[in-house]
């Protein structure tokens, strides 16, 4: 090689470390950690002529780290950069059809928080990341597709879990910073905020409702997180708390459990109303927490979590020998990993990461604060993404109000989100079977509406508008949800069977309610089709006719019943049942079946 062709070479090796290095940017929306721009070896080949190199594309191949050092074709790569190509990731998120219909509700929380402001409302937005595992590299994933490297990481000489249910699952809390006078503004809600991390054990513990109640209270005591849920005048708990969940079975707001512990969050701290709102299924990846994963996956790269610390407490079959010492490794592992992560300073916040054992990962259950049906029906509202407990105006019920939440919410509860499209006849709601690509207005424009004159024929059947209206995925069950004594819409068959009790008993009256036949807790299915984790969709019969729902597994009574293993995407899966004419034609369903 010529002194001059060894020139050129070298200019080249160092503008494509260059390239590699400073020539990418920012993810488009900001929605990652990725850095885009020059990403594939295309990119780079365009890339090296625009500096004036004329370089073909195998040249530049060979200027890069193979895939391969032994192979034939990586032995072709001699003088080269650190510099590789990786593979492309499948992390592409698809679409739902409640998609614009979730991110409507979100908005409207959204403006809620803006118009209240800093002062009034705790915006927290919650996920459990994925399970880490401990005796392996926590992470070992990159995410450029032109990556820099000039270190090597050692791994271990296995790739394998050491035993079942050896990971940890820490629980990500990111308080979001809400931005003075917003006014309404929902751009106003940041992405911001100091983060709490809650480590568990795999094997001891389970991420639960309870578990997450647990946690809410916990982020009440963090000096850190007191700018998030407390009002900095008085350091009282802000009246206004707002939810936004990944929809896991976990922390579905349609769920019991979970809404037993939102109950026991509103009456424990006096709020004035409190908000569980999820993203549509597939579609939590958009959550604010998500913000917080990709920094936090970076701190785990090459980091490799002790398993037997004190000892091993497993035998030469992976089978746990010693309960206590098993214990005692997992909190060493979840104390390492929280001592890494709380190091860590997110978009200038602290992190706070702290290991829960598993004595105490949990509410207890006797202890939580409950109310009657009568009680749930004046406070609660239900809908397939979306829950809401608020406060009433009677003051020998709920105690005296303490937000500005009722001067711009003047019926107590969020309305339903109503898409307006522009006709020939002016402005319409569409109906809700035409098309799920609607556009849903800010909710403060959705008060405004005067919806007599707006809705669609099929839409005025209902007396009271379900809040799932306009939620595609349900429409063909959204009928059989609504009560046909008061028309209070819930969002399961379960609510609805102990709803209608509360009317059953008042009509029998004190005296009539002892000779009652005693009424069934738990739904019995014709059928199970399939479960995944504390979930069952299950086949419930209605007037001669069967839906499909999921079901928590605590609400469904299983006695002699086949339950397979099985795993269905999408959790809004249902069959049509009724017309609107069928089902509002008796005052009572048959729920004796």
């Amino acid at each position: 090689m010529t002194a001059w062709s060894s020139i050129i070479n070298n200019a080249i090796i160092y503008i494509i470390v260059d390239i590699a290095l400073y020539g990418s940017a920012a993810h488009e929306k900001r929605q990652s950690d990725i850095y885009r721009s020059v990403r594939t070896l295309d990119d780079l080949t365009e890339q090296l002529k625009n500096e004036g190199f004329q370089i073909n594309r195998s040249a530049a191949y060979t200027r890069l780290m193979p895939k391969r050092s032994l192979s034939s074709e990586g032995k072709r790569h001699v003088t080269t950069v650190p510099v590789k190509l990786i593979r492309a990731q499948n992390d592409a998120h698809s679409k739902h059809i409640d998609g614009r219909f979730c991110t409507a509700t979100l908005n409207h929380l959204e403006e809620v928080a803006s118009m209240l402001g800093p002062g009034e409302v705790c915006f927290i937005s919650q996920d459990d990341k994925a399970r880490v595992p401990i005796g392996l590299t926590a992470a070992n994933k990159q995410a450029p597709f032109l990556m820099h490297v000039e270190y090597r990481v050692t791994l271990p000489d296995h790739d394998w879990v050491v035993a079942a249910k050896h990971k940890l699952i820490p629980s990500v809390y990111a308080g979001i910073e809400i931005q003075k006078d917003g006014l309404g503004k929902p751009e106003a809600v940041t992405y911001s905020g100091p983060t709490y991390i809650a480590i568990r054990s795999g094997k001891h513990c389970s991420s639960s409702a309870y578990a997450h109640g647990l946690d809410y209270e916990r982020l009440l005591e963090l000096e850190e997180f007191d700018i998030i849920t407390k009002d900095q005048s008085n350091k009282l708990v802000k009246p206004v708390l707002m939810l936004s969940v990944d929809g896991g079975p976990d922390e579905n707001p349609r769920y019991q459990k979970v809404i037993d512990v939102a109950i026991h969050h509103f009456l424990k701290q006096n709020l004035d109303a409190l908000f569980v709102a999820t993203n549509a299924p597939g579609r939590s990846a958009f959550n604010r927490v998500e913000r917080r994963m990709a920094p936090l996956s970076r701190e785990l790269s090459g980091l490799i979590l002790p398993h037997e610390h004190f000892g091993s407490h497993l035998d030469s079959q992976g089978r746990t020998i010693d309960e206590e010492l098993e214990k005692s490794n997992f909190k060493y592992a979840g104390e390492t990993l929280s001592e890494e992560w709380t190091q860590a300073t997110l978009d200038n916040f602290p992190t706070v990461a702290e290991y829960i054992v598993p004595e105490v990962s949990e509410l207890e259950t006797e202890s939580l604060l409950t109310k009657d049906q009568d009680w749930y029906k004046n406070h609660v509202r239900t809908s397939q993404y979306f829950l809401q407990i608020v406060k009433c105006h009677n003051e020998n019920c709920c105690q005296p109000i303490r937000s500005s939440y009722f001067d711009i919410v003047a019926d107590r509860f969020l309305p339903p989100p109503i898409p307006v499209c522009q006709t020939t006849g002016g402005l319409k709601a569409p109906d809700a079977s035409e098309s799920d690509l609607h556009r849903f207005p800010s909710l403060f424009f959705n008060q405004s509406l005067k919806l007599d004159n707006m809705l669609p024929r099929s839409a005025k059947a209902f007396k009271i508008l379900p809040y799932d209206l306009y939620c595609p995925s349900i429409q063909s069950s959204l009928v059989e949800r609504i009560c046909k004594i008061c028309h209070l819409y819930v969002a399961s068959q379960v609510m609805l069977k102990k709803h209608v009790q509360l009317h059953r008993q008042r009509d029998l009256g004190p005296g009539q309610l002892a000779h009652a036949p005693p009424q069934p807790q738990r739904i019995r299915p014709v059928q199970v089709a399939a479960k995944r984790h504390i979930e069952l969709m299950a086949f419930i019969a209605h007037r001669e006719m069967l839906s499909a729902e999921w079901l928590d597994e605590d609400d469904v009574d299983l006695s002699d019943m086949l339950v397979p293993e099985g795993d269905i995407n999408d959790k809004s899966a249902t069959m049509p049942i009724v017309t609107i004419e069928e089902h509002l034609a008796s005052p009572w369903e048959d729920d004796r079946r």
